[in-house]
């Protein structure tokens, strides 16, 4: 990014003040596989958003193997139509998850722990659909890689505050981040900085009168769809999840 001298101590000065508002839980430890699905779904939207969207998914699926084998209409219509970049984020989501079972034979990253920090990066940074906020928040919370995780919301919040280059794409300042953030303290801003951009998000929502979660004027539908569509296929679908220990080894 064009002149880190000049903006790295707004950017320390912002930090500190973030860390006195925000003094954010440790973050929850997961299995890889679904740090990944939770990253997928705080992409370019907010943590809290990410976490009802993940319960939603979560009670209609078996495991993270019964979600690859998901359509990802059959997504969109739980997280809702209006979540933001719903019917994309379902899509890359199928497509990750797919690639890991053709590489593991199995939806499970545990494998990577053995491999050095570099072949993790490139691991998982080659998976199909996978974009690089995903990419960076499983390679930090799972596999101690530093990385700094910048998503669109977060650059916007960077750039209004004018701590980074206004001009600067969300690469060049994540770049600029992880130049300028210790990697021992990696973790714990990012939980600070999703925190930010959880409270900037829930202002806005109050203030323009739109829900958080993937709005429940446009998921009402999708909802209403969805159970239409469970309700005229449900003997399909309990008969799928009786045999999720064989769809799991057949596809």
């Amino acid at each position: 990014m064009k002149k880190d001298n000049h903006y790295a101590p707004k950017f320390s000065a912002l930090l500190r003040q973030l860390r006195k508002k925000f003094q954010p839980k440790p973050l929850p430890r997961h299995d890889p596989v679904t740090q990944l699905v939770l990253a997928f779904l705080e992409w370019d939207a907010s943590p809290k958003q990410a976490e009802a969207a993940h319960q939603r998914l979560m009670s209609i699926v078996v495991d993270n193997n019964d979600l690859r084998v998901s359509h990802p209409d059959e997504v969109v219509a739980v997280i809702g139509e209006r979540y933001p970049k719903a019917a994309e984020r379902a899509h890359r989501l199928r497509e990750v998850l797919q690639d890991i079972f053709i590489r593991e034979h199995a939806v499970s990253l545990e494998g990577l722990g053995k491999r050095s920090k570099k072949e993790i990066h490139h691991y998982l940074s080659s998976l199909k659909g996978v974009t690089p906020y995903v990419a960076a928040q499983v390679m930090l919370l799972c596999f101690d890689v530093h990385a700094v995780p910048v998503d669109e919301p977060l650059a916007r919040l960077l750039k209004k505050e004018g701590v980074v280059d206004p001009e600067a794409s969300v690469e060049a300042i994540r770049g600029f981040l992880e130049r300028h953030v210790k990697a021992a303290e990696a973790v714990e801003v990012h939980a600070v900085l999703r925190a930010w951009v959880d409270a900037a998000g829930s202002r806005a929502a109050s203030a323009g009168g739109a829900a958080r979660g993937g709005n429940t004027r446009g998921g009402g539908g999708a909802r209403r769809s969805l159970v239409a569509a469970q309700a005229k296929g449900g003997a399909a679908r309990r008969a799928a999840r009786g045999s999720a220990s064989a769809r799991r080894g057949g596809k």
